[in-house]
């Protein structure tokens, strides 16, 4: 039923209903207007022939002002009767009666006013109307035309009062009045036969123009629908209907310039989506954050880089907000002017802390009038940048400290030996041998240096080859081993042990740097003994899975503050400055040994407890020995 509704309301605001609607009320207004045109003269007609048979005509007016200056009203009577009847056009619904100017009904041409002569009009005519128009005919010599409906008989009639008058013009001499009334009905009755004729005949003609008009309008329209569904088609992108319109009219024209217009859209269609999908492509793999926004600094375009950098899930939650709350400009005091009129644009962290930096450019977007109509933000991490600037600043101070205190250092005792300690030989040889000291610690940091640098630019060699990783731990174990047995610990007057937490039987194999990686379970292992000096335990533990070797170093003593760890592996960082530089540490050890480590496809990492201790875990590819690649025989 509801379907139904909707096609009738359809049909309802439809052309076709509109046109022909149109076209049904014009052929109704014009058709009306011819008919009651033609009614109108017909009934005019009619009615001008009606006026023509009720009056007097002059001889008999003549014949009864003479009859009624008679003196005998009998014989006078009669003569009026006479007269009458001598009157044509009349019927049996008209009353015809003369009254003298006593108002004494005197004759009458109708059979039941006959018995009503020689009566007053008072009492013989009940017609209030009738009795006044009498009475104003003999007071002033008018004669009165009036159409009344009978209450009584209900019909139309129309009655006509004419004083009769022995001198024209004199009212003084007005010997009675002459009454004709007259029915009307058939007259009322041919006017509304002619009518009804008419409204029936109209019927035809009408439904007649009702069909052609849908006939012209379906004709008229059908070419007209093939256009809308033509565009739209175009409205859903389906360019490719063409339309079989062939005239020469104005509407043939159109359809022309719909299927001219369909192929242009198209063109333009597909150079606009590839241009799009290559402006998509471009934002997609673009590293940086790209977003458009408008002159006031709404967001409506941004791209998968600007989201991860915001930490933004979804488009939707970045489209339609304003560029100053997303990247928190309004903390920095920076406004959209601003952003707009810098080159180098602005450094911020919009997630409210140092972790992450974003360096914020705006370039406008002008139309050909210069107006501005928006800009494009480009957001570029600068994180790695900054951090890299700020470590070379720390690198230079820190090398050029590290390096000045021992050359400081030599540089005192010598100026103390050439002013005369030299011929003191005690003195002279301890120091000589601090200086000796010094420098060899100048030549390791320096060679340390050298080192990361070769890391860092990608030429230091690595020598790998794949190794029985439990016996080489023992190997280096056992080195340690004989070191603490024989004193030469840098805390030699504390007991230090090594435990080993892992079975030394098993062949486990790893692909690595004899050498390279022996210095980095030197340095950690050195860590350890530092940092315990009140001895203790070292515990060494090797743990596989399927495709790694994990290797982990612990030991119980000083710990590393929490807040330290991020730092552990930074160049010449020390958690204890002063025991490190007492102890002879450059504070590169670390950073050269995670380096090697991740050269050799591994990951290193720390945890630690202030006062409980320390433990390194450096996690290496385990090396399948099924591959015929290696040959262990």
């Amino acid at each position: 039923m509801t379907n139904f509704s909707k096609a009738i309301s359809r049909f309802f605001r439809s052309v076709h209903f509109k046109i022909a609607l149109i076209f049904t009320v014009i052929t109704l207004i014009t058709l009306g207007l011819v008919g009651a045109f033609f009614v109108n003269q017909y009934s005019s007609q009619l009615i001008d022939s009606f006026d023509a048979r009720v009056t007097i005509p002059t001889t008999i007016k003549n014949q009864l002002i003479s009859e009624l200056q008679i003196s005998n009203s009998t014989t006078a009577n009669q003569d009026i009767n006479q007269t009458l009847s001598t009157l044509g056009g009349s019927t049996e619904q008209d009353y015809v009666y003369v009254v003298d100017q006593k108002g004494v009904i005197r004759g009458s041409l109708t059979v039941e006013m006959k018995q009503l002569v020689g009566q007053g009009v008072g009492a013989s005519i009940n017609t209030t109307q009738a009795q006044t128009n009498i009475s104003r005919a003999l007071s002033s010599n008018d004669t009165y035309v009036e159409r009344f409906r009978s209450k009584i008989l209900g019909r139309r009639y129309e009655t006509l009062t004419v004083p009769l008058e022995s001198k024209l013009g004199d009212r003084s001499s007005t010997v009675g009045v002459f009454v004709y009334t007259a029915s009307m009905e058939s007259i009322y009755s041919s006017i509304a036969n002619i009518t009804n004729m008419f409204i029936g005949a109209l019927f035809i003609p009408l439904l007649m123009a009702i069909m052609i008009g849908f006939l012209m309008v379906r004709l008229l329209t059908r070419p007209i629908t093939e256009l809308a569904n033509q565009t739209e088609e175009i409205t859903k992108g389906n360019y490719s209907l063409r339309n079989s319109i062939k005239s020469k009219d104005e509407i043939g024209v159109l359809a022309t310039q719909i299927n001219d217009l369909s192929d242009t859209i198209a063109s333009e269609t597909a150079v606009s989506n590839m241009e799009s999908d290559r402006l998509n492509s471009l934002l997609s793999n673009m590293t940086d954050g790209v977003l458009a926004i408008t002159r006031d600094g709404t967001v409506t375009i941004i791209n998968q880089a600007a989201l991860d950098l915001l930490h933004i899930s979804r488009s939707d939650e970045a489209v339609g907000k304003n560029i100053s709350d997303l990247l928190k400009l309004v903390d920095k005091k920076i406004t959209l002017r601003k952003l707009f009129q810098s080159i180098r644009g602005f450094a911020v962290q919009p997630d409210g802390s140092s972790d992450v930096t974003l360096n914020v450019v705006a370039s406008l977007v002008r139309r050909q009038s210069s107006f501005i109509s928006g800009a494009v933000v480009v957001l570029r991490d600068v994180t790695r940048q900054l951090k890299l600037e700020t470590d070379q600043k720390n690198f230079v101070s820190n090398v050029s400290h590290e390096l000045r205190t021992p050359l400081t250092s030599v540089n005192s005792y010598i100026e103390t030996l050439q002013e005369g300690a030299l011929t003191q030989r005690k003195i002279a040889r301890e120091f000589l041998g601090v200086a000796h000291d010094e420098t060899q610690r100048m030549i390791h940091m320096i060679n340390d240096l050298l080192e990361l640098s070769r890391m860092d630019q990608g030429t230091a060699k690595m020598e790998t080859e794949a190794v029985n990783f439990s016996k080489f731990v023992n190997y280096v174990l056992d080195r340690f081993d004989v070191m603490f047995k024989q004193g030469h610990s840098m805390h030699s007057n504390h007991n230090y042990k090594i435990i080993r937490h892992y079975d030394q039987q098993k062949a486990i194999y790893a692909e690595i740097d004899s050498d390279k990686f022996m210095q980095v379970m030197d340095n950690v292992i050195n860590n350890a003994i530092n940092y315990s000096p009140d001895g203790g335990n070292i515990e060494i533990g090797i743990e596989e899975t399927d495709e790694s070797i994990i290797l982990s170093i612990k030991d119980h003593g000083l710990g590393i503050p929490k807040k330290e760890l991020d730092n552990i592996f930074t160049r010449f960082y020390r958690v204890d400055k002063s025991r490190a530089r007492k102890q002879g540490g450059s504070g590169l050890g670390l950073a050269i040994s995670k380096e090697v480590v991740e050269a050799l496809h591994g990951k290193m990492r720390v945890e630690s407890t202030v006062n409980v201790g320390t433990t390194f875990f450096i996690t290496l590819p385990k090396v399948d020995t099924s591959s015929s690649r290696f040959d262990f025989n």
